[in-house]
């Protein structure tokens, strides 16, 4: 999209995907500090991470709420869940609405930057949107190895749901990576994009800006010594305080193996300057694979799937129940009544 008639070229709206716990906000704060924007009001930090989240409340709700309709969660491991998501974003009425968030934003040419977990399950979304607005989408995906990502879930995302096990939750995790790394780098590869690993980002901040920058064609980017200073306090290399690896996860070795070679292949993208042949095409091939196999396990856990939902049906019932014997005054019992009933049965059977 860079103009050939001379005029100013369109500003960059880089949106950050990855998994969560892969290091998003951290990279979405440098490129705060070095001049990109982020339009407020911002998503306060809290305890699990203290520094800021550097997410535009709008965009937040926005895709809370458009999950919540496609019935996806945050930690999908579900295949088919990156088509729900996106037939509920395809809408001219969403269409609309982020394209107008946009141009606002974009309005005096500033690079934008996007951050927020939900939106890899909405990357056609941004892309469509931001070309209608006059910008071009580009996008920044944070690598961090899938032990470490699960490492970190595990301990700011405490406890297990109801029945499950700590190989189910790690299990579960480590496939909800798989399942944002290969369709999040599928979504990404016909527009302008950049891959970031954590820990290089916590070695070495200069040289990564430096190279997104170039990747990703950033003009309002600007390291100026202010900026540098700033970045310096914020880039903290104790932020690496999970150092996790595949002897502390408890999952398939079909699972575990699977995540490795794909992250392998993520370095290999982040590497070459986010695009590399044969990387993809093994890629591709992987995620076959995994589709085929969450396939498989859907049909051995059908039965499993029935009884739950039966279940839910059970207690939904029960719970109406109790809720309407709250709100209703218990009836007196009398001879017509239920007491009355057996009483009458018992004297016919004496007959």
């Amino acid at each position: 999209m860079t103009p050939t008639d001379g005029s100013a070229p369109p500003p960059r709206v880089v949106v950050v995907a990855g998994s969560g716990r892969s290091g998003t906000s951290t990279i979405a704060g440098v490129l705060k500090l070095v001049g990109l924007r982020i339009p407020p009001p911002e998503i306060p930090g809290n305890r699990t991470n203290p520094r800021g989240f550097f997410e535009p409340r709008w965009a937040v709700d926005l895709q809370t709420r458009l999950l919540r309709r496609a019935s996806v969660v945050l930690t999908d491991s579900r295949p088919a869940a990156f088509a729900d998501a996106a037939e509920v974003a395809g809408g001219d009425d969403v269409h609309g609405e982020v394209t107008g968030w946009l141009a606002e934003h974009t309005a005096d040419g500033q690079d934008l930057v996007v951050k927020d977990p939900r939106s890899s399950w909405f990357l056609p979304m941004w892309a469509r949107a931001a070309e209608a607005a006059g910008a071009e989408p580009a996008f920044l995906t944070m690598l961090r190895h899938p032990a470490e990502v699960v490492g970190s879930k595990d301990k700011y995302y405490k406890g297990l749901n109801a029945g499950e096990t700590m190989r189910h939750a790690q299990t579960t995790r480590v496939a909800s990576w798989l399942n944002v790394a290969l369709f999040t780098e599928d979504g990404t590869r016909e527009a302008r994009r950049t891959f970031v690993l954590y820990n290089d980002l916590l070695d070495d901040w200069r040289a990564v800006v430096d190279r997104v920058v170039a990747e990703l064609d950033l003009r309002s980017a600007e390291v100026s010594p202010e900026a540098a200073a700033e970045v310096d306090d914020f880039v903290d290399p104790d932020l690496r305080r999970v150092r996790t690896s595949w002897s502390d996860i408890d999952c398939p070795d079909e699972v575990r193996e699977m995540a490795q070679e794909v992250w392998d292949l993520l370095v290999v993208l982040a590497r070459s300057g986010g695009h590399d042949a044969a990387a993809q095409a093994r890629l591709d091939e992987i995620r076959a694979r995994y589709v085929t196999l969450y396939t498989d396990a859907e049909a051995l856990a059908q039965s499993s799937a029935e009884h739950a939902r039966r279940a839910g049906h059970r207690q939904g019932r029960r719970k109406a129940l109790r809720e309407q014997e709250r709100k209703e005054p218990t009836a007196p019992r009398s001879a017509g009544g239920v007491a009355g009933l057996v009483s009458r049965l018992r004297g016919r059977s004496r007959r």
